[in-house]
């Protein structure tokens, strides 16, 4: 989910904000099929946005952070939320009404600019996520990649040794992958055996990123 620069744009949409919440753990900020009446700012705190397939699945396709906005798409064309979205840990958020937004938008260039940006990005994560999801092959493939994502974003350099806070279940990691919790952990097992990572309490610590980066080529 793509960020607002901190920029005049920001602040002019930071101050037409209506009301700040607290979202504990597991409590929705909106579901799937709602009507789309706010936009969130998320101030702090993490999101997961979680589609269902046409089998009733449940997928993660995006995990959101602080200074980004949920919702986005939904407010610009008037349709439902496409996505559920779930607080992972304690979130704090800025509500924004669909009318205010628009407003906003229609008086800024520069905010306008940012919607077509975002809009752009959002579009083309979502491509980039059915790809992986649909052309990455096996679940170890694909779980490989996760991790390398979050190793590569903790640690661009090349470090073979990474330690990677996760504050995710194995469901969840599951759903990000459209796998199995079951085999989520049956593959994590392998590589500890294996001495590519060592799971700790909400860190995965990647003892051999080369090992892993075989795992993800099949």
């Amino acid at each position: 989910m793509p960020r607002i620069a901190a920029s005049d744009a920001l602040a002019t949409f930071a101050s037409c904000a209506k009301e700040t919440r607290v979202f504990a753990p597991g409590s929705l900020l909106f579901a799937e099929g709602d009507a789309p009446s706010r936009i969130f700012i998320i101030a702090g705190g993490t999101v997961k946005l979680l589609g269902t397939t046409a089998r009733g699945k449940r997928l993660i396709t995006k995990i959101a952070a602080r200074g980004e906005l949920l919702g986005l798409n939904a407010i610009v064309l008037g349709r439902p939320y496409l996505v559920t979205a779930e607080a992972v840990d304690v979130v704090r958020v800025q509500h924004v009404s669909r009318d205010a937004f628009l407003r906003f938008v229609n008086g800024s260039t520069d905010a306008a600019k940012h919607v077509i940006r975002q809009l752009s990005t959002n579009y083309y994560d979502a491509q980039a996520e059915l790809r992986a999801l649909n052309l990455s092959g096996s679940a170890r493939e694909k779980l490989a990649r996760r991790v390398l994502e979050w190793v590569d974003a903790v640690e661009p350099s090349g470090v073979d040794d990474v330690w990677v806070d996760v504050h995710f279940t194995h469901e969840d990691i599951a759903q990000m992958i459209g796998a199995s919790r079951e085999t989520v952990t049956r593959l994590f097992s392998e590589w500890t055996r294996a001495g590519i990572i060592k799971a700790e309490k909400r860190a995965i610590r990647v003892l051999s990123v080369t090992g892993l980066r075989v795992e993800a080529q099949g």
